[in-house]
């Protein structure tokens, strides 16, 4: 009886912390934690492989993006995704695979993904369990499945992206 309850408990928090994480950076908000902040980065400068990005959001270097994350605001880090956000709705360059490390930078890679879907706000549908706003089912998924298979899920979702921004609105 102890054990389910715990795993009761467990389950509602392991809820309640991504659905905060989900909402942080959205549109305007803030990002209050720099591991979220750069693993939203370095999955938005991956996506924009092959896009005309410059400058220091677009570093491809992790390192780059914890010291600016160090000495921003919470709301500061919210706008520069939101930036990042708002010039791949019209690229997304490359939708190759890229090696994912771990299941938090797979759910990371995943969120972003759903953000950039949502801000396309064009006439494509994005469906299927792929498209989930749970970011929980997507890290059992990841726990569930070989790593090599993480990097394809991530390639399919961007390969839906770019196929969205090529159809007329």
């Amino acid at each position: 009886m102890y054990s389910r309850a715990l795993a009761g408990s467990v389950a509602s928090l392991a809820l309640l912390i991504a659905g905060s994480a989900f909402g942080q950076g959205t549109f305007g908000l803030t990002i209050e934690n720099c591991s979220d902040y750069v693993a939203r980065a370095m999955s938005q400068v991956q996506m924009a492989s092959g896009c005309s990005v410059s400058g220091p959001a677009w570093s491809a270097e992790p390192a780059d993006h914890a010291a600016w994350c160090k000495r921003a605001s919470a709301r500061e880090r919210g706008r520069e995704d939101d930036a990042r956000r708002n010039a791949l709705t019209t690229c997304r360059g490359d939708f190759g695979t890229v090696q994912i490390k771990s299941c938090n930078e797979y759910v990371a890679r995943s969120r972003t993904q759903l953000e950039l879907a949502e801000a396309l706000s064009s006439s494509c549908t994005f469906e299927g369990m792929r498209w989930s706003s749970n970011v929980v089912q997507h890290m059992h998924w990841c726990n569930r499945t070989p790593v090599d298979r993480h990097a394809t899920e991530d390639a399919a979702r961007r390969r839906e992206l770019a196929s969205c921004a090529a159809r007329p609105n």
